[in-house]
């Protein structure tokens, strides 16, 4: 009998018995089957876990107990080598061990195990190479997050009340607009109402009565039309700033409404200090 027969004779009881286990007691019984001298105590315990994980699931496949033992065997001498191997070079070694291990699977079973294999190595590939490297190369960035705080809102007597406060917010807006139309109509008012275009003639030009009147009636013409839409625009604008200043006064008093409301709403601080200062009156 050589060395691997006495390995599997070995390794066949102590693995029936694993899989009867909890995964803390199931470690801990896997920490006793074999040396694990590669690595110290932090490093080893993941490379254990690696081995569990693996033994475990060609278990769970229904695998034959010796075939359950080599795998723990080629768990364990893979482990060493994940270091330093890209993706390509992971496939291929990983094929090789599944190939030389379980030789006699069957088309589902070595479809199942190379997918476990694929997925538990590939996709932590650069956690075992830390693990195994021992992080050397490894780099860690933190990244420090700065917390923005909220501004410290003023005590409730000093706040000011959410009607109030849309109040106030309405009345800033349309005294805007009400500026607005101010300085509309204050401009329309200084310009010029009407601008008469002049058509230049020469000397030689002879212009009886006839053309000057229709020349006359023509810039009379436009004048008017000028005149009329500089009135329409001025009576457009006094309209709206007669709207606007009602609804400004509108708004001012019903913020003067809410003000006297809150006001009478909010206790008497004096009041009730001179209740307390004043002294109960005791009966004879």
């Amino acid at each position: 009998m050589d060395e691997n027969d006495e390995d599997l004779t070995r390794l066949v009881p102590a693995l029936t018995q694993l899989m009867k286990l909890q995964r803390a007691e199931g470690l801990r019984l896997l920490s006793f089957l074999f040396s694990w001298s590669e690595y110290t105590e932090e490093r080893c315990d993941f490379h254990q876990e690696f081995v569990y994980d693996i033994t475990t699931f060609a278990a769970s496949r229904g695998l034959s107990w010796p075939d359950v033992a080599r795998t723990a065997i080629t768990a364990k001498s893979i482990f060493p080598k994940l270091d330093g191997v890209d993706a390509a070079k992971l496939l291929s070694l990983l094929r090789d061990a599944l190939c030389d291990c379980l030789p006699n699977l069957s088309p589902l079973q070595r479809h199942e195990f190379t997918r476990f294999l694929t997925e538990t190595c590939v996709s932590r590939h650069r956690l075992f190479q830390a693990v195994v490297s021992g992080a050397g190369n490894i780099t860690i960035e933190k990244l420090q997050l700065e917390l923005q705080l909220p501004p410290t809102p003023l005590p409730l007597a000093q706040g000011t009340e959410q009607h109030e406060w849309e109040c106030q917010l309405q009345i800033a807006q349309v005294s805007s607009k009400l500026h607005i139309k101010e300085e509309k109509l204050r401009n329309l008012r200084e310009g010029l109402r009407v601008t008469v275009q002049v058509e230049e003639h020469s000397e030689d030009d002879q212009l009886d009565q006839e053309n000057i009147m229709e020349l006359v009636r023509e810039a009379v013409k436009a004048s008017e039309e000028q005149m009329m839409k500089s009135l329409d625009q001025e009576t457009s604008l006094l309209s709206e700033i007669v709207q606007l200043r009602l609804q400004l006064e509108d708004l001012q008093s019903e913020m003067l409404q809410s003000n006297h409301d809150t006001a009478t709403k909010r206790p008497d601080k004096s009041s009730k200090t001179k209740a307390k200062e004043t002294p109960k009156t005791r009966r004879r």
